[in-house]
């Protein structure tokens, strides 16, 4: 029978002195086969995305495996990076990833997870029975939960980061999208889903909405487009936003909005 593959994002870099040795060898002693590469700490040039790329390959691993120390899960680049990367399997992947973080020298605890990592497995890796309790879940193949709308992203140096949202089931009657802070929305679109619209007919669009939702501020853009589970709205912004305002567009009846922590 063919082992299990398991992909480690060992994030310490060089200067703390830790290496992921010990890590692998733990892994293949329980009968895993370990393969993977250091974490890549650069946001302006996607870095993650090639991450991303591998792990959407199901040959690639049948787990995901991220370790990390506090500092490394509190710094706020790796958080964004990670989240655009789970909302990229979440959605991209055919088959089910387990996926697990395991805290170096922390227990990690579903509060100290990202929004979009909430609900993947947790090990504290200063306890000896971490290694057999990933084997049994690895087993079952629990990948991250979904959410109640679509939610991924499509980024490249190249083209740049654009989001993509769009219902499970249903219709929704127009999108409404926005970011907080120094973000800027740039373009949007509405076309099929999976794929950037080469050409686009945009319904009633808007710019430059100033929503407030909570205690968080936003500079939103919308369309009256129906957009149904085929179809998905496109939103290209300049920036990495902790936030984001999100869903059906508020002018409709019952419209609901959401809004997705990043980090």
């Amino acid at each position: 029978m063919a082992k299990r593959k398991v992909w480690v994002t060992w994030m310490p870099d060089e200067a703390s002195g830790l290496a992921p040795n010990d890590l692998l060898a733990t892994l293949a002693r329980y009968g895993v086969e370990p393969t993977g590469a250091p974490w890549v700490d650069n946001l302006e040039k996607m870095a993650w995305t090639e991450l991303a790329g591998q792990l959407l390959d199901p040959a690639s691993a049948d787990g995901w495996l991220v370790a990390g120390r506090r500092a490394d899960l509190d710094a706020v680049n790796n958080r964004y990076a990670l989240s655009l990367l789970a909302a990229m399997l979440r959605e991209g992947r055919e088959q089910p990833l387990a996926t697990w973080f395991l805290g170096l020298d922390f227990a990690p605890t579903e509060e100290d997870m990202p929004m979009l990592l909430q609900g993947l497995q947790l090990a504290d890796g200063r306890d000896k029975g971490w290694p057999a309790r990933l084997v049994a879940a690895l087993h079952g193949r629990k990948s991250l939960p979904v959410l109640d709308f679509r939610f991924n992203v499509i980024a490249h140096p190249l083209l740049g980061q654009w989001f993509e949202i769009g219902p499970r089931e249903g219709e929704w009657r127009g999108a409404i999208f926005g970011a907080n802070g120094d973000a800027k929305i740039t373009h949007q679109a509405v076309g099929p889903a999976d794929q950037l619209p080469e050409k686009t007919v945009l319904e009633y669009p808007t710019e430059g909405i100033q929503a407030k939702i909570g205690e968080g501020d936003y500079v939103a853009w919308s369309v009256q487009n129906r957009i149904g589970p085929a179809d998905s709205y496109y939103a290209k912004v300049e920036g990495h936003p902790a936030r984001l305002l999100l869903g059906e567009n508020p002018a409709a009846d019952d419209a609901e909005v959401s809004v997705v922590n990043l980090t």
